[in-house]
């Protein structure tokens, strides 16, 4: 308690406490007495930073956000053989960083969920950017001729629903998965769902280039 930090920095430990406190009992089971005894601090020392535990739990929320967009690169425009590669290199660091801290999976898909109106809204803007993403990749790759014709809304919405389910089972389901294992998939199932037909007798060859970047 005696150590010195900065604004940020305490501010930055309060947000690492909260995660383990409202990953261990959830957020409606948290008090703030509970984020404070994580932390090390006084009371006094957390309503400087926030006014409630709602305040707190929408900081934590946020950061896991823009820690998971900030892993997402984009796809390049011009050159149609890195598409694969860019495609894995995004999966390998959303998936690096979920299993690293596997409390934001539960606070995206669990906790968060259904909390509130305002919450709801917040989630549905962060899945929004998301799906943004993957219809602009989808659409651009289109363009280029890598990907398949077909309804880029459902396409994108298949290829979330999927990710999102298989990263909540592998780390809080029962169905336990190596992060290897749950790369190697998932990359084979977006790229083999989403390329254009005749590139298909080419895609074997794709992966066998890769076969050494993938885990």
């Amino acid at each position: 308690m005696g150590i010195h930090l900065s604004k940020e920095e305490r501010r930055s430990q309060l947000l690492s406490a909260a995660l383990v406190a409202f990953g261990k009992k959830g957020y409606h089971e948290t008090q703030v007495s509970d984020i404070i005894a994580q932390a090390r601090v006084a009371r006094g020392t957390f309503y400087l930073y926030f006014e409630s535990k709602r305040d707190v739990f929408d900081a934590v929320v946020r950061q896991v956000f823009e820690k998971v967009q900030g892993e997402i690169r984009a796809i390049p425009k011009e050159a149609i053989d890195e598409i694969p590669k860019q495609i894995l290199g995004n999966l390998k660091r959303v998936t690096e960083l979920l299993f690293e801290h596997p409390l934001y999976i539960k606070l995206l898909f669990s906790d968060a969920v259904g909390l509130d109106s305002e919450f709801d809204d917040r989630l549905r803007e962060f899945y929004g950017k998301i799906l943004d993403y993957i219809r602009r990749g989808l659409k651009q790759g289109q363009e280029m001729g890598f990907v398949r014709e077909g309804d880029i809304e459902v396409l994108a919405l298949c290829l979330l629903g999927c990710v999102k389910e298989v990263f909540y089972q592998s780390i809080l389901g029962t169905q336990k998965t190596s992060p290897d294992a749950l790369i190697r998939e998932i990359y084979i199932l977006v790229l083999n769902s989403v390329i254009h037909p005749r590139l298909r007798p080419q895609a074997e060859n794709i992966l066998g280039a890769l076969e050494a970047e993938l885990p």
